[in-house]
């Protein structure tokens, strides 16, 4: 049974990530975002999701600076890894629900468990 969360930009929130994924459960976040451009880099992080890649989905293009997105995210996002502070997810698999007009949402499940299903 997939765990239906809200997104929140603390360490609470992505501790609880980490703790559903140790125990192996399907999880479903609600962002809350509306634009790929606005989504969170600790959690497209976390996901393995570009924000480009969420864009596609909701056939639209990221209106972002090139500087912004080329050089700027992805230097903050390996500093915050060599930190500790942001962690990829491992052996999870994502999919993004990402409707025109709605908020994005986000699902995950183990990997073996999207082989069963298949």
């Amino acid at each position: 049974m997939e765990k239906s969360l809200t997104y929140s930009d603390n360490d609470a929130f992505y501790q609880q990530l980490l703790d559903m994924e140790t125990r192996h459960e399907a999880y479903s976040i609600d962002t809350g975002v509306m634009e790929a451009g606005k989504m969170p880099l600790r959690l497209l992080h976390h996901i393995g999701i570009s924000k480009d890649e969420i864009a596609h989905v909701q056939h639209k293009v990221v209106e972002e600076s090139a500087w912004m997105h080329d050089f700027v995210e992805p230097m903050i996002v390996k500093f915050n890894e060599m930190m500790g502070k942001y962690q990829p997810a491992r052996d999870y698999e994502f999919t993004v629900e990402a409707e025109d007009y709605d908020t994005i949402k986000i699902h995950g499940r183990p990997k073996e468990a999207a082989a069963i299903a298949a």
